[in-house]
């Protein structure tokens, strides 16, 4: 029985089963700083370090790297990972135009 309850629990608490309103709100400056310092990974396997988000456009973000303000089209993202932050480690991802929040596994 208790095996069955941790089990349970692992799988509810689990990235993927937390609820969207579990996750940052991408639109507000408040949660985007909260996610701190991540990296973004491009479509050619880049890897930009040390950044911060400060904005999300429709179709590109902006970012702070090294105390410089830089955007960046989505088009040309794989995907933003944060590996601290208050919702737990997770990644942004920018599939067919639409922007998907996840658990970094």
């Amino acid at each position: 029985m208790r095996i069955l309850v941790t089990s349970l629990l692992l799988f509810i608490t689990s990235p993927e089963m937390l609820s969207r309103s579990n996750w940052p709100d991408l639109s507000s400056k408040e949660d985007l700083k909260a996610l701190g310092i991540g990296r973004i990974v491009e479509r050619d396997h880049s890897i930009l370090k040390d950044i911060s988000l400060a904005e999300m456009k429709e179709y590109w973000i902006v970012y702070v790297k090294d105390g410089s303000v830089h955007d960046m089209l989505m088009d040309n993202i794989d995907r933003i990972e944060f590996k601290q932050t208050k919702w737990g480690p997770l990644k942004i991802e920018f599939i067919q135009g639409k922007t998907r929040v996840s658990g970094l596994t």
